[in-house]
């Protein structure tokens, strides 16, 4: 697909249609702004990673704000399917962190 805007065209990628097919699957989104962290310690061992089994209530991961590091837990029983954020990404608040299934 392609867009014309001011003269140019612009090439539009296509969205990943089958994670968009895939109605189970539940989005996990950050409460808050802050840093995106996969584990409690630097260099630690991710809470999860693709293919983790989560019940609700379980820490997924830390988002720091103001200093203070935030556990964030799952809203949902699964398998993790995809991680959606990096070690030290910034997040805003309603940003997707992971996909459950």
């Amino acid at each position: 697909n392609s867009i014309i805007v001011n003269n140019k065209t612009e090439i539009k990628e296509e969205a990943n249609i089958e994670s968009i097919k895939d109605e189970n699957l539940k989005v996990v989104k950050s409460p808050l702004v802050g840093t995106y962290y996969s584990s409690g310690t630097p260099g630690g061992k991710p809470y999860v990673k693709v293919g983790t089994k989560v019940k609700k209530g379980d820490v997924i991961c830390i988002v720091e704000a103001m200093k203070i590091m935030n556990e964030i837990t799952s809203e949902y029983d699964g398998e993790i399917v995809e991680v959606l954020r990096s070690d030290e990404d910034i997040v805003e608040f309603g940003m997707e962190l992971f996909k459950v299934k």
